[in-house]
């Protein structure tokens, strides 16, 4: 498999179209070779954009100021190819994959986001959450971070699993949908499975996995993950809602506290075993959700802006 040197150059000036982008990333993603390769053409690239602001002296006399400024410039183009030579150096040496420079996304409260990943998988994230990923998918694993909730949609790949890493467990898929609750924070964990299949495990060298087969949703409980059947979409968030299935208060606070990062504490021990079932929508607010309660639950709180903390009464 070739690429054209001017796509190449396309793709460092950020102007690719996106079969040009995909066709770089099955390049890369082909052989190591090809790697070592892009780097090469990116230090190129990268000195001869340098050189080209250092200009060609002129023959007329110049200001001082002016010399100083062109040897600095050209200074600066001679330690930039000795330094990106060494760092293409040091690359031969440790075979890094090039382009494993994780992103970041972050999802405010009370909002979802849906976004695509360098390898044509697609998530859905979940509010307060976080997802890191890398800028292209290099080697034998596609690996992303997790703190919160995402729904995943991810694209087969054979021999190159998808893993999503949270503070409790790994979640590793191939061509699968599946949604994960795994906020940094909170003792809650859990991957509900639709379709396809994963595999849990605490350490990347855990010998003994927990298998999902789609319909089948893992929760942590007393600190071991608990296998049940999906009796209702755990995934209705993507539409904007919190759905309530037979809830007590307490439980749906922690709800709250999760989708819209607010701290509440329950002081009113007459309704904290209570249940309900219902919907809410996230983009109201906390405040709303509190008020519907209302109608069904005899309880008053007090919101401290100061310390975001909601005291129920």
């Amino acid at each position: 498999m070739k690429i054209d040197r001017n796509i190449l150059v396309r793709y460092f000036l950020g102007r690719c179209s996106g079969e040009e982008k995909e066709a770089v990333r099955r390049w890369l993603e082909s052989d190591g070779v090809h790697r070592k390769t892009f780097i090469r053409e990116r230090i190129r690239f990268d000195a001869s954009v340098v050189m080209s602001e250092t200009g060609t002296p002129s023959r007329q006399p110049a200001r001082a100021k002016g010399v100083v400024l062109t040897l600095l410039k050209a200074a600066a183009a001679i330690l930039l190819l000795v330094g990106s030579s060494y760092l293409f150096n040091f690359y031969l040496r440790t075979s890094q994959p090039v382009n494993t420079a994780l992103q970041s996304i972050y999802v405010p409260p009370g909002n979802r986001a849906f976004l695509t990943l360098p390898d044509s998988s697609s998530v859905w994230l979940n509010s307060n959450s976080t997802l890191r990923y890398p800028g292209a998918f290099a080697g034998g694993t596609r690996m992303v971070e997790l703190n919160g909730e995402a729904y995943f949609d991810v694209a087969g790949r054979d021999g190159q699993p998808f893993v999503v890493k949270t503070g409790k467990y790994y979640v590793e898929a191939l061509g699968t949908t599946f949604n994960v609750d795994a906020y940094a924070g909170r003792p809650d964990f859990s991957t509900a499975l639709f379709t396809g299949k994963v595999r849990l495990y605490r350490e990347p060298d855990d010998a003994a996995p927990l298998c999902l087969n789609p319909g089948e949703a893992a929760a942590l409980t007393d600190d071991s993950l608990r296998v049940s059947p999906i009796r209702t979409n755990p995934s209705r968030w993507r539409e904007g809602l919190i759905v309530i299935e037979d809830h007590t208060f307490e439980e749906i606070m922690r709800m709250f506290e999760k989708y819209f990062d607010q701290q509440i504490i329950v002081g009113n021990s007459r309704v904290k075993t209570l249940s309900y079932r219902g919907k809410l929508r996230i983009a109201d607010g906390v405040d709303h959700a509190l008020r519907v309660l209302q109608n069904d639950f005899r309880f008053t709180y007090r919101r401290d802006e100061e310390s975001n903390i909601i005291r129920i009464y």
